[in-house]
């Protein structure tokens, strides 16, 4: 990946291993999916192996030589392939392709260098997420390993403009704080650039290593952007803040030409993530693309000689890239693309971009379109890269979703989408057992995008409601911030009233919904019983869930902060309150609340979940348990099911069909009954 393209979502880095679990599925790609021949619709119950077999190759990577590069899982773990010249990137062919990786947990990312020579790979092991950095050599496939300390979580930042080296992350020297490094491949080591307590990150560094853009995330509404120079550490503040002063969540796009002005995106004004161009010397601050301002961006980035610069706006969950050139920000004609979720980024070298663009009907499938310059009287060639293999099923019988919003308990507006199954008539209102899917996070968005897993639920006729409850990114600075600290249990308030949206359209009925999530999605989940269990006996109605699951899931904030890996508490206690105040996160615990959970729960982590560790998920059962037998209530012992070999989401996809065989089961004896 060309690391100067930042199109993913904010907050994307966690999501990668419970895209899976929890069918949160990353941007990729779009619809151009091969069927083939005999394919049957969904309709046709296939099994839930031939769904979660469905897939494209991710992550491709357009070499100046014109080689693909892929990630993909035909052997179940992830691992970097070559498409040799003559062979189709589509996985029913990945037995003539090369494998270049053979990591016993697979990779994670992987990033090909300027000029093509070198593969930078990321890899962890059993879902831990203190990833190791390697390089490849392409022209002879040797893989060097550049760090190897399994107790570091490392992260690569950006290429040298040259080739020559590139910048890392990592926590090497100071447990909790991240400081930066330049690898330097003809020293064969590594220099430390800056080292100071926080969280840090390198947004763009200049030809002559001279100057650099650093950010420092405090937290996902403040994230202070510096320029550095690197000679002697000096830090000088450009974040872009509100006009009265205060806080503001600012990214770094890149140098312009010169190095005298840099892009940057903040909230400043509104709250909406903007576009804005900073002069280094002045001060100044202009915004310079005017068409854009109406959008919440996802982020932007510019092509190798940065004279490209993409954009991707989010609009209520779609996702839409826009490119111009630079520096006069003259609008460029895009590819065309169908309406979901694209991101571009594996390649961005010249005119060619390539990229990826994700509905419900595709499992992603990536293009490569060769852009054109203003003085140019041509359209875009577009030419695609990679198909998907859909196990004889028919994609295009996959249902989309709706886009709603539903009023809370405040009179908020809360947007959601909602999956209803193949065949299913909305205006009989015939009430179907719902899952109520929440998101990670929590600054994380629903997006309109595939997920095998939720096809295959619907297809076993269950409907989804994805609702992006308050704190959810994608609307803005004071929605994002509505959950912070204190006011945490409102956005629980907003999970149970989307089910009970669902009851009063007359969708689904009392008892016939599941709460479902991964990480803080997990909490919600546990949270939304103990909610709904107590509003209804306010209300004096019939609760709206008869069961929930719960995977990797927070469910004693005092626990999770006291026992996640020191560098993650520093930044999650700003979000949901620090451990000096016990009593708040005890009560804000839906652990602690085990009397007000009277559904049958399902329960999944990774053992070497190091964000939210296995305790969590050790204790709630425990509870569950005791609390059950005390009662006399066999059918609301908890099921548990622990991966020995996984952490915050399940990678291996022996794994994720074992898992996501026992949630149907679970669902379907529930509130499928």
């Amino acid at each position: 990946m060309n690391v100067r393209m930042k199109m993913m979502t904010r907050g994307a880095a966690g999501l990668v291993a419970l895209c899976a679990v929890c069918g949160l599925a990353m941007p990729v790609s779009t619809a151009r999916a091969q069927t083939g021949a005999g394919a049957v619709s969904a309709s046709a119950k296939a099994t839930i192996d031939q769904f979660l077999r469905i897939r494209a190759p991710q992550g491709a990577i357009l070499a100046p030589d014109g080689t693909l590069y892929v990630r993909d899982f035909p052997d179940g773990v992830t691992q970097l392939y070559r498409v040799p010249k003559g062979v189709k990137a589509i996985p029913t062919e990945s037995a003539k392709w090369q494998r270049l990786t053979s990591y016993a947990d697979g990779i994670s990312g992987a990033s090909m260098s300027p000029d093509g020579k070198r593969i930078l790979i990321t890899h962890g092991v059993g879902g831990n997420e203190n990833f190791q950095i390697a390089s490849l050599d392409p022209a002879t496939d040797k893989i060097t390993e550049l760090t190897t300390d399994p107790k570091v979580q490392y992260a690569i930042n950006n290429w040298l403009d040259d080739s020559s080296g590139f910048v890392f992350s990592g926590n090497q020297d100071s447990p909790t704080d991240f400081y930066l490094y330049l690898f330097d491949f003809a020293k064969g080591k590594a220099e430390r650039i800056l080292a100071k307590e926080g969280s840090w990150s390198l947004g763009d560094i200049t030809v002559d290593r001279k100057k650099a853009v650093v950010s420092k995330y405090n937290s996902a509404s403040d994230t202070a952007v510096f320029e550095l120079t690197i000679a002697d550490g000096t830090l000088k503040e450009i974040t872009i803040r509100p006009e009265g002063g205060g806080t503001a969540a600012c990214d770094v796009v890149g140098f312009m030409p010169g190095a005298e002005q840099v892009l940057l995106i903040s909230d400043a004004r509104d709250g909406i993530q903007r576009l804005y161009l900073k002069d280094l010397k002045t001060g100044s601050v202009t915004s310079p693309i005017p068409d854009l301002e109406r959008f919440e961006l996802d982020g932007a980035g510019f092509n190798d000689d940065r004279s490209i610069l993409a954009v991707a706006v989010n609009e209520d969950g779609y996702g839409t890239p826009h490119f111009f050139a630079v520096p006069g920000f003259a609008k460029l004609p895009s590819p065309k693309m169908e309406r979901g979720v694209v991101s571009a980024g594996g390649t961005f070298r010249g005119k060619t971009v390539v990229w990826s663009q994700n509905n419900a009907r595709t499992p992603g499938v990536a293009f490569a379109t060769e852009l054109v310059m203003p003085q140019e009287a041509k359209t875009p060639v577009t030419r695609q890269l990679t198909e998907a293999d859909t196990q004889g099923i028919d994609l295009q019988s996959f249902p989309l979703p709706d886009l709603i919003k539903y009023k809370t308990f405040d009179g908020k507006e809360i947007p959601a989408f909602v999956f209803f199954p193949p065949g299913y008539d909305k205006s009989a209102k015939k009430p179907i057992p719902f899952i109520c899917l929440y998101h990670g996070g929590p600054e994380g968005q629903h997006r309109p995008t595939f997920s095998a897993q939720q096809q295959f639920f619907l297809s076993q006729g269950f409907g989804i409601i994805l609702p992006n409850v308050r704190g959810s990114t994608g609307y803005g600075r004071a929605f994002q911030m509505l959950d912070d600290y204190k006011n945490r249990w409102d956005s629980v308030k907003d999970g149970v009233y989307a089910a009970k949206w669902l009851v009063d359209n007359g969708y689904s009925a009392p008892g016939k919904m599941t709460t479902f999530g991964g990480s803080y999605g997990g909490y919600m989940s546990v949270a939304c019983l103990v909610e709904d269990t107590q509003s209804a006996e306010k209300e004096k109605r019939a609760p709206f869930f008869g069961a929930g699951v719960n995977i990797v899931g927070v469910t004693n904030l005092k626990t999770f902060l006291e026992k996640t890996s020191g560098y993650r508490r520093k930044l999650r206690e700003v979000e949901y309150g620090p451990l000096t105040d016990p009593e708040f996160l005890l009560s804000a615990s839906p652990g602690m609340k085990i009397d007000a959970i009277r559904v049958p729960m399902f329960i999944a982590h990774g053992f070497n979940d190091p964000r939210v560790p296995v305790e969590e998920a050790m204790q709630l059962s425990v509870a569950l348990k005791d609390r059950a037998l005390k009662d006399g209530k066999p059918e609301l012992m908890p099921q548990l099911l622990v991966f020995p070999d996984e952490g915050h989401g399940f990678a291996k996809l022996d794994n994720r069909l074992l898992f996501a065989k026992q949630t149907t089961s679970f669902m379907k004896r529930t509130i499928g009954k």
